[in-house]
C-alpha cells in the first residue's frame, strides 16, 4: 500500500520493474536492459525510490 503514495513517475517505474519480471525472474543485466527499453528514464526513478521509499506512509 505505502507504494501508493508514491508520485504517478514513480508508480510507474514499479509497475514496469514487476512487469518485466514476468519474462525475467532476476535483476540480470537482461532484466536492467528490458526495463531500459520500457521506460528509458528508470534509473532516476530507481533511485528516488531508494532514497525516499520507506519514507512513504499511508
Amino acid at each position: 500500500w505505502k507504494c501508493m503514495m508514491a508520485p504517478q513517475t514513480i508508480i510507474d517505474y514499479i509497475v514496469v520493474h514487476e512487469l518485466c519480471h514476468l519474462h525475467y525472474p532476476d535483476h540480470t543485466d537482461a532484466y536492467w536492459n528490458e526495463v531500459d527499453k520500457v521506460m528509458p528514464g528508470y534509473r532516476e526513478r530507481k533511485e528516488w525510490l531508494r532514497k525516499n521509499g520507506a519514507g512513504l506512509d499511508v
